[in-house]
């Protein structure tokens, strides 16, 4: 018995291997298989077809010999002529079976031909030529089928299902019938009709049926693929959630958006995103508008080494500058960008036909004689200044080098600009600026201030701010700190469990900054919609569960993923605002409101900034902490005053400097 089982084993092993070889022999060898075999079929079909005619096997290959030799090289030539030899057999799906049909036809029509010219010594009903091309048909297509399941039973990727049994998951499962990393093995969709049917040779199981999780379990199912791209965002939502109790690692195809370039790829399919999370139905910019202030002009970006600033310089890039001047006090990050922006400079002109310039320029905002420098060599039209220290740990215990950079850096860009006539300058602020309680955020306000107090009266440059909360994927940011603790296996760590954030992508951000400098008109406070806030802890949550893991909280098990809280850090909000007062109207821009804020003039906010020059220059972090935050809390002109906004109106406002 141990004998025989062992030359089962020895058999099967053996038989493996044949397969796996001619799985990977080469195009040509696999075409010279196909013809051999259609030839085969082509004389099995023609016998079939006299044999049923005659109700009796057929054996008058006397008279007929030459139609047996004849007709397989016909069938190989109609067949490599439609190009269904060049179809691969693992990817066999109803377009090849339609195209093999076309072939069966002509086949027979061809058969038809060949006897009218040669007629064989005996009759030949009419209803030969049709058998011959339905036979042919049949075994044709079996043998593709027959094919494609061999080589499928020797595929060793993971089980995974496909969520949406539509016309994208049906794609995705012929992309993936000969992949070596994915392999499908079910269908799951919200259509209660299609329960138990088979689509492409996998069954489907209602999202709704009470045994989906017992089923996946039985097929080893591990991964999840949500294939449904055109669903509406809340529906989206909806998925995401019936997912999640399953306990498996969701991954997602394209959006419409990211298939509209082309078919999907097994490289598109990716990891649940942090965007596709929080469900933000982005806007589709105005390529004109983001256009008006950089097409065809010089422009230069601060910071275009960091996260918003080097999506400024790929949005910038696309838009057909004359010149992109991009500053960077960060060596390794000018590389990085410098090696991505290069390349599509290489051989582009303007729309004018001049030869397009690319400009990396190493130096920091402090550098007053490097800016000057560049301001000079360059007919500079439109600055980005998105250079910044943002970190709010980092600059609670060191505010004077948030302030040098923040606050004394955007005034050093800012005056070189206004000194070379510039005719439009942005700021890229941020929601910690608005009542802050930390030395970045404040830092942040006080250089919203020094544009503000520029911009009046000022009619040569449109000086303007725009600002916003977290971007997605930028440094920092939870979201990739969330991914690395998880993959650790945890714990995850959150300063509060009711901590809220704003959250935008970054190429949206960047867009929507973009179209603002368009439609400035000088001291603009410019606020991007940022929807509705997120709660840190919850995000934390469904990340956990779409990894696949688990959260120790909900099951008990100290193996599981931990959520440890580890209290509010100095200096941080439980939660963040946009506008500092209620006076804020909607743009011609789609998610860009104005806000109408107080400002302080520059007379009196140049005092105020020379007495944080002399807390910088001693050291006194304190007192200079102290100091900014006083001042970017300011309201008004000293006691109960009317404070000016940057539209010309007031209001009555307490004082609490």
């Amino acid at each position: 018995m141990e004998q025989k089982n062992t030359r089962l084993v020895k058999s099967s092993a053996i038989l493996n291997a044949w397969m796996t070889n001619l799985a990977n022999v080469g195009r040509g060898q696999k075409q010279m298989i196909s013809m051999f075999a259609d030839s085969a079929i082509a004389i099995l079909a023609l016998w079939l077809a006299y044999s049923l005619r005659h109700g009796m096997p057929f054996s008058d290959f006397y008279h007929t010999w030459y139609l047996f030799i004849i007709m397989p090289a016909m069938v190989c030539i109609i067949y490599a002529g439609l190009g269904i030899y060049h179809w691969v057999v693992r990817s066999t799906n109803r377009h090849l079976f339609a195209q093999l049909a076309k072939a069966s036809v002509v086949c027979g029509f061809t058969l038809l031909v060949v006897m009218y010219l040669l007629p064989p010594d005996r009759s030949n009903p009419r209803s030969l030529f049709i058998l011959f091309a339905g036979l042919l048909l049949l075994g044709s297509i079996t043998m593709r089928v027959a094919w494609q399941s061999l080589f499928d039973t020797n595929q060793e990727g993971a089980p995974v299902a496909i969520y949406g049994a539509g016309s994208a998951g049906r794609q995705l499962a012929s992309l993936l019938a000969g992949d070596s990393t994915y392999s499908p093995v079910l269908f799951i969709d919200d259509n209660p009709s299609l329960e138990g049917t088979y689509i492409q040779g996998l069954r489907v199981v209602s999202s709704d049926n009470v045994s989906l999780a017992d089923k996946l379990v039985d097929k080893q199912v591990g991964t999840v693929i949500l294939a449904m791209p055109s669903v509406a965002t809340s529906t989206y939502q909806q998925l995401l959630g019936r997912v999640q109790k399953l306990g498996l690692s969701v991954h997602t195809t394209p959006s419409i958006s990211e298939l509209i370039a082309g078919r999907i790829t097994r490289d598109q399919i990716r990891e649940v995103s942090i965007a596709d999370i929080l469900g933000r139905s982005e806007v589709d910019a105005d390529p004109d508008v983001m256009g008006k202030e950089v097409t065809d002009k010089v422009v230069l970006v601060t910071g275009g080494g960091g996260s918003i600033g080097s999506e400024l310089c790929r949005q910038i890039a696309k838009l057909n500058p004359e010149k992109l001047i991009l500053i960077d006090h960060s060596e390794e990050n000018l590389y990085h960008i410098n090696e991505e922006l290069q390349p599509l400079f290489a051989s582009r002109v303007t729309t004018q036909g001049l030869e397009a310039v690319y400009d990396p320029v190493l130096c920091t905002v402090n550098d007053v004689a490097s800016l000057r420098k560049v301001f000079e060599q360059n007919n500079v039209h439109t600055v980005f200044h998105a250079a910044a220290y943002k970190h709010v740990p980092i600059i609670e215990r060191q505010p004077s080098q948030g302030v040098n950079t923040n606050v004394f850096g955007t005034l050093n860009v800012l005056d070189t600009a206004l000194a070379s006539g510039v005719e439009n300058f942005v700021l890229i602020s941020t929601d910690k600026a608005v009542r802050p309680t930390n030395a970045m955020g404040a830092s942040k306000r006080v250089a919203e201030l020094c544009l503000q107090a520029r911009a009046k009266g000022n009619s040569t440059t449109k000086i303007s701010m725009v600002r916003f909360g977290n971007v997605l994927g930028s440094s920092g940011s939870v979201v990739p700190k969330f991914k690395s603790q998880i993959k650790a296996g945890g714990p995850i760590t959150i300063t509060h469990k009711n901590i809220t954030r704003y959250f935008m992508t970054i190429p949206e951000a960047a867009q929507l900054v973009l179209q603002a400098s368009a439609i400035a008109k000088g001291g603009d406070v410019f606020v991007l919609d940022m929807g509705d806030p997120v709660k840190i802890a919850d995000l934390a949550k469904t990340m956990v569960r779409l990894s696949g893991a688990k959260l120790a909280e909900e099951t008990g098990d100290s193996d599981d993923i931990e959520i440890r809280y580890e209290g509010l850090r100095p200096g941080e909000k439980m939660y963040e605002e946009l506008f500092i007062g209620n006076g804020h109207r909607p743009t011609s821009v789609k998610k860009i409101f104005t806000a109408d804020e107080v400002m302080m003039p520059w007379q009196q906010l140049n005092v105020e900034l020379q007495q944080l020059q002399r807390f910088v220059e001693k050291g006194d972090e304190q007192a200079l902490r102290t100091k900014v935050l006083q001042l970017a809390l300011y309201s008004g002109h000293g006691g109960d005053v009317t404070g000016e906004h940057t539209d010309g109106t007031s209001d009555k406002q307490v004082v609490t400097v």
